[in-house]
């Protein structure tokens, strides 16, 4: 390396030597001074191509604290109970997820696929019947963490045969895509036991994560259904479809979410062809029986009766099994045209038959302004669960409401052997109204106290008056016990014997003050 420098320096010294020298020549005449010119511009950057939805950037995780009241103890909570799934980011600030996973929930709060953020967050729309809600951001200052989420968006209703991918990410935030197909539908009810809706049957060989609800299920990276629950054993997986999304969604974001229609009728198909030639029908043709239906709700004050037989919905024919052939979905309930597709204030058009007084069969049509009355106007609240159970405790003795949530607890620790006279009460809540009758209360126990006893054993039971007066709800049972008693002693009668319960006044205010420093600080929430 030396020798190699030494001659590269000899040989510029060389050169150097042998430049020629300035002759005496004139120097050139000075040219114009020539405008130096601009540096080409560079051609600009194209924008780096906008990030895929996909299950690591669009997905979060869902962690929630259940704690709902206990129905057999109103005035106290049920231990805490914890439960896991996922949610998908919408944009605008909207993560949508299952109802299941955050019914009851003291806190909720969402992480990042990969775990290493978590935030608090707040349920803006809760819908048990759908299977769905809506979750926000509790802080602002939390906003950063969804700027870093690509949204999805809803996409056009699926057809059967299409393929789809149910997305979700394991512990490692590694995202897992299975491949399924839109295979069939049916009618069921995704998480409580209400009206059925119309659900995608997925046929997938999905082995799911956290629950098996709340996953999205995509097509060309679109959101079409979420999943309400997975059968691994069957490789199936039931998912809420686009339409109640889109139903849900609209209404979630209006600020005044009341849920979707029900009526309440209880229908039956008409294959028998006897039972076609009883009623008067052609020996084909297609439309339901209605069997049944409460007096309270939207059908009946449109004007439809036991008896009828709808045959169509919106001009659209109902075949003998009472299905619409959907373009998209093939044969669907056509509870899909005035529950899964519609919302409270829409207005359908039946068209029905109906006997004339010479038991001849005349078609008629009625306009139905669709509501929720069939479950509001219930005698029993249907509802699985309450957010604050309504009671009153008056000397020891417990009333509540009859309610669905209560109904599912005794249930449960009576191994499905309830009541007789509560079972009663509910097949018989239609002859209950009419004695004026606006919600069914029950003497659900007696604690113990020197005022409540012998009375354990009448409970649980429906109370039917006090002071011989009929009780028509739980608030009217207040104002009752609240009045002064003939000769000081209330008389409650219910529907387990001996029949009648005596409190005295006296007795009951001794009581009162006992519990409150005892058990229960509060003797009553209404």
């Amino acid at each position: 390396m030396k020798i190699l420098s030494l001659f590269s320096l000899a040989s510029l010294i060389l050169l150097s030597g042998c430049q020629p020298r300035e002759d005496s020549r004139p120097a050139p005449a000075p040219q114009p001074e020539q405008q130096p010119e601009s540096p080409q511009e560079q051609p600009e950057e194209a924008p780096a191509p906008a990030s895929l939805p996909s299950p690591t950037n669009s997905m979060v995780g869902i962690n929630a604290t259940n704690q709902g009241y206990a129905m057999v103890q109103p005035w106290s909570k049920e231990n805490p109970a914890y439960s896991q799934g996922f949610g998908i980011y919408l944009g605008d600030g909207d993560i949508l997820t299952a109802a299941n996973i955050v019914y009851s929930a003291s806190f909720v709060e969402v992480t990042s696929a990969d775990g290493s953020q978590t935030v608090p967050v707040t349920v803006t729309a809760f819908d048990p019947e759908a299977n769905l809600a809506l979750l926000r951001l509790k802080n602002e200052k939390d906003a950063p963490f969804l700027d870093k989420l690509v949204p999805v968006t809803l996409g056009s209703a699926p057809r059967l045969g299409d393929k789809v991918a149910f997305w979700q990410f394991n512990d490692d935030g590694l995202p897992i895509t299975t491949s399924g197909t839109l295979l069939a539908t049916e009618s069921a009810s995704p998480f409580t036991n209400s009206e059925p809706f119309v659900l995608y049957n997925v046929k997938s060989s999905v082995t799911p994560l956290k629950g098996g609800a709340g996953n999205p299920i995509m097509r060309d990276n679109e959101l079409v259904a979420l999943s309400a629950s997975c059968d691994p054993s069957a490789q199936k997986a039931l998912a809420v479809t686009q339409t109640m999304i889109s139903r849900f969604l609209e209404q979630a974001r209006s600020g005044n979410y009341t849920g979707f229609p029900a009526d309440g009728t209880q229908v039956t198909e008409l294959t028998d062809p006897v039972f076609r030639k009883f009623l008067g029908l052609p020996e084909t043709g297609g439309g339901f029986y209605v069997v049944k239906l409460p007096v309270y709700g939207s059908f009946y004050k449109a004007g439809v009766r036991p008896g009828d037989v709808v045959e169509s919905v919106n001009g659209i024919p109902l075949d003998s099994k009472g299905l619409i052939k959907d373009p998209a979905l093939g044969p669907v309930s056509a509870n899909v045209l005035f529950r899964d597709s519609a919302m409270p204030g829409d207005t359908i058009t039946l068209g029905i038959r109906r006997k004339d007084k010479d038991g001849v069969s005349q078609p008629m049509t009625l306009d139905v302004k669709l509501d929720r009355s069939a479950l509001d106007g219930d005698l029993v609240n249907p509802a699985p669960f309450v957010s604050n159970p309504p009671y009153r405790i008056y000397g020891g003795l417990v009333f509540v409401p009859l309610t669905g949530a209560l109904i599912g607890e005794i249930n449960k620790l009576s191994k499905n052997r309830p009541p007789l006279n509560l079972v009663e009460a509910i097949q018989k809540k239609e002859d209950i109204r009419k004695k004026g009758v606006d919600e069914i209360v029950v003497f659900l126990m007696a604690l113990p106290t020197q005022a409540t006893l012998g009375y354990a054993q009448m409970s649980p039971s429906i109370v039917e008056k006090v002071n011989g007066v009929q009780v028509k709800s739980l608030k009217h049972l207040n104002q009752l016990l609240d009045l002064p008693a003939p000769g000081g002693t209330h008389r409650i009668e219910v529907t387990q014997q001996p029949y009648t319960m005596y409190m005295s006044q006296k007795e009951a205010a001794k009581a009162d003050r006992f519990i409150q420093m005892r058990a229960v600080p509060v003797l009553r929430r209404d």
